[in-house]
């Protein structure tokens, strides 16, 4: 095989194309890579790298594709599928080859590459105008979204969405950053993300529409909310356009867009949802002990991936959290309901993927079976919904879909073998008793002799000749033999082959078909199995939207049973819901510690926070009495309240929260250079500056990483900053012990309760009134194994320190000295100043800096 070959120039045209893919090329039984695609791929996938004429080259077998495939896109891979779609007809030349699919991390449909409860984000970002344009889609569900944000707001919002999406690839408009700085430093933070950058030309405001307006087959977005002009309309627009060059195909299951608001949902920011171990804790970085571990119950994928979905976006929206809460206290107040549909749920199927791989022509016999026998028990949850339909609008309302349903689990049940093949080569696709034609066939391949027995006997029968015989050789093939003695007796449709002595050899044409038959029943089958798999396959897609519909409204029931399942398990209560900016919490339980501690261990501690009266919660107390985690579990317990959960508490009363900020704990960032000091100090900057007084602020151990006299100063002006000027919800978890010292009457100084006996202390995880009286950290170096020798010495040295709460003497903030201070608000403007680039500053950002500079230095 040499450069000049017909096969090796028809393989650089189609890479030439594919440039920035490794590209699958299909030769006989094999896939082959050629040049730096088989350098590449044989050592990620510890292949044997060959040379012909000097090419390198490396190949896998393609009924073993898949799992090299899989492989590959966990490096970040995009693979492009060539394969042989025509043969040459006169038998000259080469095969006809064209790219089938190209499959990349963002576009993966395989279930085999899939996690089953979380979605596959890929994600489109541009800009038009002064907005920011953010598209993101789940191939594999068709879930289809876009939104935009206004250009002094883009960068911050896009971090949370990136955050909250989680996507796997990124397309990205290739000049983004010189308008919105930051962006590529921003997605280049983001482990094992795929980024493509697309030229500004794709961009196109007008092309975008009108894939769009095509794609949807409608003659305007206004059923979207969308129109000409409107920002999301770009990265939407891209979006589409790459997901149909990719897979090949029309995108039939993508058949809605939905426009949202980040104002929609509470905001959490990466920082947050890491320390809250939402999804991921932070040891090991996995599911196990965060709270979608300890809340999913869900028996179905879709109903999983919602959970998910849900808890990274929680509502802000009142009627709409109380609505959920609705329909988990009917299946909580339904045990029976709750105990027969959670039976039923666990035989459904992921529908809404399979639904996918019908849309696009890639679902098998199996994803058939498995519609089929989903669909059916669907149908045997009815009964068991009937009465809960009127809180959900379940699929089950709509006659039409009924009949069209009923109509399709019929046609599956009857045509698709209970025992399918994955492949459309190898037959076994049809079950018996759909067609005459395939158990004819079928009949002739697994028991010919008994089909040529039983032609025989009819032919014995109906000519009267008992002595019939049928006989085979190479030369006639099947045929009949009659004895002289019989030869008045042989019927008009028996054709003269062959005369013997003895005899005479006839055929009949229904013997001609029958050997014909049976010499090509083999291939016929597969042909014809084939043939009904794709015309039942085709007739599913009249389905898609109604087994979306289903998709969707199984997806929620799976939620809610799951949140009344963990509620009936764990004694959740229903939280009460306001517009107002109180958080009263009585009885709170950390809802994964709780999880991990035998029955009736957890210790509960409530807090109420009232903006009118104690807003700030100042909590002291030694490490290891349950600060960290009382903290937390009023966080999680806010945040389960807003996602339509029942929560772990006594009683709760919880005044819809726009935001939470959760700063505990730091690390270095050595890569960017930070420090643990520079990194809590650029959270608490990031929390000071966009928290509002309807957020809840938890904060532990500001400060704690300069020196004490630095660190005790930034802490008590970031309370008083938090108090004064924020005015939100905040606890505030210190070991300074001075801060208690601060006087507001926002303030309400907590505790964690100890005991002590002799020299020994028992932690009593409780919370109390009043600020601790020691902070017991020698007991706790004691408790942790350090040698006594240096338990003592520091026990010598502390009482030769004493107590120096006497010596605090903070100035009032509001003494005009403190401006000659260290900087006064000239300096500190001059200095913010310094570090910008003006020439890149719009008019709306300029005019926001100068609302801030009013505000922060009362000018």
């Amino acid at each position: 095989m040499s450069e000049t070959t017909p096969m090796m120039k028809q393989y650089q045209d189609i890479k030439k194309k594919n440039k920035d893919s490794i590209l699958f090329f299909r030769l006989g039984d094999f896939y082959e890579m050629f040049r730096d695609d088989a350098v590449e791929v044989s050592s990620l996938l510890n292949l044997t790298l060959t040379k012909r004429h000097n090419i390198p080259m490396c190949g896998i077998p393609y009924h073993a594709a898949e799992g090299y495939i899989g492989r590959l896109l966990k490096y970040g891979k995009k693979i492009a599928i060539c394969e042989q779609v025509s043969m040459p007809t006169d038998g000259k030349g080469i095969a006809k080859r064209e790219i089938v699919e190209v499959i990349t991390p963002g576009t993966i449909t395989n279930e085999n590459y899939l996690n089953q409860k979380e979605n596959n984000y890929i994600v489109v970002i541009g800009y038009f105008s002064t907005s920011l344009s953010l598209a993101f889609a789940d191939l594999s569900t068709g879930e289809f979204q876009s939104t935009s944000f206004r250009i002094e707001d883009g960068l911050e919002v896009l971090r949370k969405e990136l955050q909250r999406i989680n996507p796997s690839e990124v397309i990205v408009q290739d000049n983004i950053n010189e308008i919105f700085p930051g962006i590529n430093a921003l997605l280049s933070s983001r482990p094992n993300l795929v980024i493509n950058r697309y030229p500004d030309w794709q961009f196109d405001k007008e092309s975008c529409y009108k894939t769009l307006i095509e794609h949807f087959s409608i003659i305007n977005l206004k059923a979207f909310n969308l129109n000409e002009s409107s920002p999301e309309v770009i990265s939407a627009g891209v979006l589409i356009s790459y997901l149909e060059d990719t897979s090949k195909s029309h995108l039939r299951h993508i058949r809605t867009l939905k426009t949202y608001s980040h104002h929609q949902f509470l905001v959490m920011d990466d920082s947050t949802q890491r320390n809250l171990e939402l999804i991921r804790n932070l040891t090991t970085g996995d599911q196990a002990f965060t709270l979608l571990k300890v809340l999913d119950q869900t028996k179905t994928a879709m109903g999983g991936r919602l959970l998910k979905k849900w808890i990274l976006s929680p509502l802000i929206d009142q009627s709409e959290i109380e609505k959920r809460h609705d329909n988990v206290q009917y299946f909580y107040q339904h045990q029976l309901l709750l105990s027969k549909i959670r039976d039923q749920l666990s035989k459904i199927q992921d529908i809404e993927r399979l639904t996918t791989r019908v849309a696009m022509d890639k679902a098998h016999g199996k994803d058939l079976l498995a519609l089929s026998n989903s669909l059916i028990n669907i149908r045997s949850c009815e009964p068991t919904l009937e009465e809960y339909n009127k809180y959900i609008n379940f699929w089950t309302n709509d006659e039409a879909n009924v009949k069209k349903i009923d109509s399709l689990g019929a046609l599956l049940s009857n045509s698709i073998h209970p025992e399918p093949s994955i492949l459309t080569t190898e037959g076994r696709l049809i079950k018996e008793g759909y067609s005459s034609e395939v158990d004819e066939l079928r009949q002739l391949q697994n028991n010919a002799k008994v089909v040529l027995n039983n032609y025989l006997s009819e032919q014995k029968l109906e000519s009267g000749i008992t002595g019939l015989k049928l006989k085979y050789n190479k030369i006639l093939g099947y045929f009949f033999e009659v004895t002289n003695s019989n030869l008045q007796a042989v019927p008009e449709h028996f054709e003269r082959r062959q005369q013997l002595v003895n005899a005479e050899r006839y055929v009949t044409s229904r013997l001609k078909e029958l050997e014909n038959n049976i010499h090509n029943a083999g291939e016929r089958l597969i042909e014809l199995e084939k043939k009904l798999f794709y015309e039942i396959r085709e007739k599913c897609k009249d389905c898609i939207d109604i087994l979306q519909q289903i998709s969707q409204s199984i997806g929620e029931v799976d939620y809610f049973q799951s949140m009344a399942y963990i509620a009936t398990r764990r004694g959740y209560i229903r939280p009460e819901i306001t517009n107002s900016r109180t958080l009263n919490i009585d009885g709170g339980r950390h809802p994964v510690v709780e999880e991990a501690l035998p029955s009736n261990e957890f210790i509960p501690n409530g807090i109420s926070l009232d903006p009118d009266k104690k807003s700030f919660a100042m909590i002291t107390g030694p490490n290891m009495a349950g600060k960290s985690t009382f903290l937390r579990q009023i966080a999680l317990i806010s945040i389960m309240a807003q996602i339509g959960s029942f929560v772990p508490a006594s009683k709760a009363q919880i005044g819809i929260i726009d935001k939470i900020f959760c700063r505990v704990g730091a690390s270095d960032n050595l890569a960017k250079g930070e420090s643990t000091f520079l990194v809590e100090m650029s959270e608490t900057a990031h929390i000071l500056r966009n928290s509002t007084n309807h957020s809840l602020i938890i904060m532990d151990e500001v400060g704690r990483g300069t020196s004490t006299n630095d660190g005790l100063s930034i802490a008590w002006a970031i309370c008083e900053y938090i108090i004064d000027k924020i005015d939100a919800k905040s606890l505030f978890a210190t070991h300074y012990h001075e801060l208690t010292l601060l006087k507001s009457k926002k303030i309400q100084n907590l505790s964690m309760d100890v005991k002590e006996t002799g020299e020994d202390i028992v932690f009593l995880k409780k919370i109390k009134k009043g600020p601790a009286g020691n902070s017991y950290g020698i007991h706790v170096a004691k408790l942790a194994g350090i040698p006594l020798e240096v338990v003592y010495r520091a026990t010598q040295i502390l009482n030769e320190i004493g107590d120096t709460d006497s010596k605090i003497n903070i100035p009032d903030k509001n003494n005009s000295g403190i401006q000659s201070g260290l900087f006064s608000p000239e300096e500190l403007i001059s200095k913010e100043l310094a570090g910008m680039n003006l020439n890149n500053m719009t008019p709306i950002q300029a005019l926001n800096l100068l609302h801030r500079w009013k505000n922060e230095h009362n000018l």
